[in-house]
């Protein structure tokens, strides 16, 4: 049934064009980041300064991204609730050709300063995204749709976060001729500026969602406005709970992502390359998981299926934090190398079990959230799921920063989602057991 709604969601307006548009910004999200992040860990760029420890300095540059979008969020949660959402979306697709063109420029001039501002902004058009799409897919999807449509929207996702990742990391460093125009850089300026056309042609092309509160009086101060949509979101747990499971996946999934390059480079002993294979098939386990989800949920709430998922992440990252010896290797081993070495296939089995978990923990969720919302506010409900999430990812982040001046074990990180997981798992079980006595799963 799963299987052939999500064929039939292809060919229509309703979806299709969304998830075009959706997919194309998620890939110049991280190739911009991530060739930003290549050029500092392995390009010899120098970002900010030759004090900050180089394993904060990847951290920093996340966190370019995601504070714009914690302070702009719940206003755009109320803008989606005012404004006509297919507006909205057209109009964010807009404004990301004038970002890519912007990267471009510092691409082409190779200007660490203007890619940061470029990342600045992303950032803040992330924010207006994020509640317009969580608030539309249900008033464009049916009930028993959202599951379906949540599944190939963020599986697919994460295959185009590794798609951008690779490629912005791979050709930023890829040398060509040396008389020539191109290089690795402005060929990523020009496959973000062709991406960025792709979803200002698919925005142009959604149907039309009307907003729910077209009266509506928006708070345009960003920390009142936050506190208020925390404060709706705090008042209504049967939505909240999910916000919350969303927000840990995100905060568990920066931990990963931004520790990954330095902990592939600096313990493990590898080169970009070999970082680039560990993305890619972690982010198919993700992708793999989410899909895996639609036949498994049947389109209903699958608190089973996120007990279980997170439960998985928490055991395989266990391993993971036992098997993370730093290397004796002199220089950087090839991919070749870490496919040979036990220890390397334990570490790639580990990362993908927990990727393919993770995709079974957080697609329920962002479903059940968006069912439960009252459609008069849920936009600013989702909203404040954003803030919650940015709260998570940042957190993590600052952590990570301080962590580069603690001189701590660098698996460390590795038992912060451990322990923090575990709790998670612990709870779903818990409600999964209640509904289950109520007849309700």
């Amino acid at each position: 049934m799963s299987v052939k709604l999500a064929g039939k969601l292809f060919g229509q307006k309703r979806f299709l064009p969304l998830f075009v548009l959706f997919q194309a910004g998620t890939f110049n999200d991280n190739a911009l980041k991530q060739a930003l992040i290549g050029l500092v860990t392995y390009g010899g760029v120098v970002l900010f300064s030759d004090s900050i420890p180089r394993e904060s300095v990847v951290p920093l540059a996340a966190l370019m991204f995601t504070l714009p979008f914690l302070i702009v969020t719940a206003i755009a949660g109320q803008i989606a609730d005012k404004i006509d959402r297919g507006l909205i979306l057209k109009r964010i697709k807009r404004f990301e050709v004038g970002l890519m063109c912007l990267a471009a420029l510092g691409f082409f001039l190779e200007s660490p300063a203007v890619l940061a501002l470029t990342l600045i902004g992303m950032g803040a058009q992330s924010a207006f995204f994020s509640p317009t799409k969580n608030s539309v897919l249900p008033q464009w999807l049916a009930d028993d749709e959202l599951i379906t449509g949540n599944g190939l929207l963020s599986g697919f996702q994460f295959f185009f976060i590794l798609l951008g990742q690779s490629i912005g990391l791979l050709l930023v460093l890829k040398q060509f001729p040396a008389d020539g125009f191109l290089t690795g850089p402005r060929v990523v300026a020009l496959i973000l500026l062709m991406l960025a056309a792709v979803g200002w042609f698919a925005a142009e092309r959604v149907p039309l969602a009307p907003a729910p509160k077209p009266d509506l009086k928006i708070n345009y101060n960003p920390i009142t406005a936050t506190i208020n949509v925390l404060a709706q979101a705090l008042k209504d747990m049967a939505v909240f709970r999910p916000l919350l499971g969303i927000a840990w996946f995100y905060g568990l999934s920066t931990i990963f992502i931004t520790a990954f390059p330095t902990y592939v480079a600096d313990v493990l002993r590898y080169d970009q390359n070999t970082l680039t294979a560990i993305l890619v098939i972690s982010t198919l386990g993700i992708l793999t998981g989410s899909l895996f989800c639609i036949v498994l949920a049947r389109g209903k709430e699958a608190v089973g299926l996120v007990a279980f998922g997170i439960t998985g992440v928490a055991l395989f990252t266990l391993d993971l934090f036992l098997n993370s010896e730093q290397s004796t290797r002199e220089g950087l081993g090839t991919v070749q190398e870490f496919f040979a070495d036990p220890k390397g296939r334990r570490f790639l089995f580990d990362v993908t079990a927990a990727s393919f978990c993770n995709g079974l923990y957080v697609v329920p969720l962002q479903a059940m959230a968006q069912r439960r919302a009252n459609p008069e506010r849920r936009a600013r409900l989702m909203s404040a799921g954003s803030v919650l999430l940015n709260l998570s990812v940042n957190g993590m982040t600052f952590m990570l920063i301080g962590l580069g001046y603690l001189s701590l074990p660098p698996r460390f990180p590795f038992s912060i989602i451990i322990i923090i997981s575990l709790i998670v798992a612990a709870y779903a079980f818990y409600r999964w057991a209640q509904l289950r006595k109520q007849g309700l799963t």
